[in-house]
C-alpha cells in the first residue's frame, strides 16, 4: 500500500507533465524548465497595440468627407441625423450653398437626373460656409417607388360597404391599389363574381322626391337599369321580382362606385309579337295543342324558346328568368299558375326548324345571358362590394371585375382619408378619361401622376406650365406617337426617365385623394414659414 509520500510525489509529477503540456519547455531538457506565462501572452499584447494604433492613426489621417461631395450633383444625408440637404448655385454671386431639404421627392426634383443619395457626417455639413433657406414642396412624398416597379400597373379597386341601417349617408367607402399578396385577394374566384352572380344596387337619391335608380351590376362591371322610365311600377316591380325574388332591398351606394362601371342596356321583358293582356293562338303546327299560346314557355334540352304568332323565339336563360314573371303571362297560363317551360318533343323542334328565330339572344350583347343570382342580399349577403380595374382588353376596352365579400380586402385604417396601396409599392400613370383606352396600353394623352404607398397621388406637370388653381397642370398638347417614351422633366429628375407610364381610367383614379404637385420650381421654394 503507497504512502503519503509516494501519493504526494505522484500528485507533484502529475501536475508538472500538465503544466508541460500547455506551455513550450525551455529546451534544457529538465521539466522544471517551463517557461512563465507571461513569456507566452506578451507577443499577443504587442499585436493588439499595434492593431489599436493603426486604427486610432486610420481615424487621424481619414477624410473628413468622401471626395466631391459638395459638387452639387448629391443628395446629401446627414449620418446621424438622417437630414436631407443639397448644394445650389443660388447664392448671391451663383456661389454653392447648402439647403435643408423638407423631403426625397423635393431633393430630386431640384437637382439634375441620375441625383444619388451621399451620406456625410452631421458635423462637415455643420461647418459649411454658406448656408441657404430650407426648401422643398410641404407633404411631398419622402418614400418614392423602386424605379422598376413604377411602371407596373396595379389591381385598382373601389369598395363600397352598406351600413347597418343601409342609409346613404354612412355608405363606407375605400381605395385600393393592390399588389403582392392584396392582388391575389382581389383576384380570388372564390370572390370574383362568375357568369352566374350579380349585384342588386341602388344609386342616391337625385333630390328629396326622386329615388335613385335601381341597378343589376353583371360579372362584367356593367350595370343595367331596372326598366325604363316609360314602363309601368307593375312591370318594374314583376322585372325586380323576377331577377331578387320577394321584397328585396336594394344595397346603397355612392355615385362615385357607379361612376366606374359600364353602362348596359336595361332590363327589360323580351318583346314577343302577339303577346299581350289577351291570349292569341300561334300560328305553328305544333302536335301538344297546349303549348299553341303565344307566349307560351318550351325548353328542349337546354335550351329555351318562346311561342310566337309565327315564329318559335329562341331566349337565353336570363331571358327566361324573366319572362317567368312578366305580367302578361296570366294571359298564357292564369292567374293561379306558375309560368315555367314545358318540354317540347325532337320532332316538333326538327319540324319547327325553319320557323325558329334566335334574334332576342343577340339583341343587346352586353346582357347577362346566364340565369343570375345576386349575392349581396338575401341570407348571408356579401355587402363588401368592389369594382376592379384590370387592365385593358385587346381591344383597348376597360376590362372591369366585381368582388364581393363580408370584409375589405385588406385591412384599413378607420376614417383614413387616403387610400390603401400595398406597402412598398406604388404607380407612375396617366389618367384618361373615356371606356376604351389605347390598345398598345400606352396612353398619348391625359395627366400623369406618381401614387406612392402614403396613399395619395401627386400630380406631375406634363410641361413648364404654372399649376391651376385646383392644384392640376395646365392642359398639354397630346404627344405624338414617336414622344410617348419621353419623360417629362419632372418625371426624369425622380428617376423615372425611362419608365413608360400605364393608363387608369379617371373613373378610379380621382378618387385617390390628391397630394401637392411635383414641380420642379415649386420645389426650390423656400420654406422659412
Amino acid at each position: 500500500m503507497a504512502s503519503r509520500r509516494d501519493e504526494l510525489n505522484a500528485y507533484t509529477f502529475a501536475r508538472k507533465r500538465m503544466v508541460g503540456a500547455f506551455l513550450q519547455p525551455g529546451g534544457g531538457g529538465n521539466d522544471e524548465d517551463a517557461p512563465r506565462p507571461l513569456r507566452a501572452v506578451l507577443p499577443s499584447f504587442v499585436v493588439a497595440a499595434v492593431v489599436v494604433a493603426g486604427f486610432g492613426m486610420w481615424g487621424v489621417l481619414k477624410p473628413a468627407a468622401p471626395p466631391n461631395w459638395d459638387n452639387g450633383k448629391y443628395i446629401l444625408q446627414g449620418k446621424s441625423s438622417t437630414t436631407r440637404y443639397v448644394i445650389l448655385n443660388d447664392g448671391p454671386n451663383k456661389e454653392p450653398t447648402l439647403h435643408q431639404v423638407l423631403n426625397m421627392a423635393s431633393a430630386r426634383l431640384v437637382l439634375a437626373a441620375g441625383a444619388t443619395v451621399l451620406s456625410v457626417a452631421d458635423d462637415v455639413l455643420d461647418k459649411y460656409p454658406r448656408r441657404g433657406a430650407t426648401i422643398g414642396i410641404p407633404y411631398a412624398p419622402d418614400k418614392l417607388p423602386k424605379k422598376d416597379d413604377a411602371g407596373k400597373q396595379k389591381l385598382w379597386s373601389v369598395c363600397d360597404t352598406k351600413s347597418k341601417q343601409n342609409a346613404q349617408s354612412t355608405v363606407g367607402q375605400s381605395v385600393f391599389i393592390a399588389a403582392d399578396q392584396d392582388e391575389k385577394t382581389l383576384k380570388d374566384p372564390a370572390r370574383v363574381l362568375d357568369e352566374n352572380q350579380a349585384l342588386y344596387i341602388q344609386e342616391p337619391n337625385l333630390d328629396a322626391k326622386t329615388d335613385g335608380s335601381f341597378y343589376l351590376v353583371d360579372s362584367n362591371g356593367v350595370k343595367h337599369a331596372i326598366g325604363t322610365y316609360n314602363q309601368t311600377d307593375e312591370q318594374i316591380n314583376a322585372l325586380k321580382l323576377a331577377l331578387f325574388g320577394q321584397s328585396p332591398e336594394a344595397q346603397r351606394v355612392t355615385k362615385d362606385w357607379t361612376n366606374t362601371l359600364a353602362d348596359g342596356y336595361p332590363v327589360q321583358f323580351p318583346d314577343i309579337p302577339g303577346l299581350g293582356d289577351k291570349a292569341q293562338n300561334s300560328h305553328l303546327d305544333m302536335s301538344d295543342s297546349k303549348q299553341k299560346k303565344v307566349g307560351r314557355l318550351l325548353s328542349f334540352q337546354d335550351a329555351f324558346y318562346v311561342v310566337g304568332l309565327d315564329h318559335l323565339y329562341q331566349i337565353t336563360p336570363f331571358q327566361y328568368q324573366l319572362m317567368k314573371y312578366d305580367p302578361r303571362m296570366i294571359s298564357v297560363y292564369g292567374s293561379s299558375s306558375e309560368a315555367k317551360a314545358d318540354p317540347i318533343n325532337a320532332s316538333d323542334i326538327n319540324k319547327l326548324q325553319p320557323q325558329i328565330d334566335n334574334h332576342l339572344m343577340t339583341e343587346h350583347p352586353d346582357m347577362p345571358t346566364h340565369q343570375l343570382k345576386a349575392v349581396n342580399i338575401g341570407e348571408k349577403p356579401r355587402t363588401v362590394i368592389c369594382s376592379t380595374y384590370a387592365g385593358a382588353e385587346q381591344d383597348g376596352r376597360i376590362k372591369r371585375t366585381v368582388w364581393a365579400d363580408g370584409e375589405y380586402p385588406a385591412k384599413v385604417s378607420a376614417n383614413s382619408l387616403s387610400a390603401h396601396v400595398t406597402a412598398g409599392h406604388g404607380l407612375l400613370y396617366r389618367a384618361v378619361d373615356g371606356d376604351t383606352l389605347d390598345a398598345s396600353g400606352q396612353a398619348s394623352s391625359g395627366s400623369y401622376f406618381l401614387i406612392t404607398d402614403a396613399g395619395l397621388r401627386y400630380s406631375l406637370p406634363a410641361s413648364t406650365a404654372a399649376p391651376t388653381a385646383d392644384g392640376s397642370s395646365a392642359p398639354a398638347a397630346p404627344a405624338a406617337p414617336a414622344a410617348k417614351a419621353e419623360a417629362n422633366e419632372a418625371q426624369a429628375r425622380l428617376d423615372y426617365k425611362d419608365v413608360l407610364p400605364p393608363q387608369v381610367p379617371a373613373a378610379w383614379s380621382k378618387l385617390v385623394p390628391a397630394g401637392p404637385v411635383l414641380d420642379t420650381t415649386a420645389a426650390a421654394q423656400p420654406q422659412n414659414a
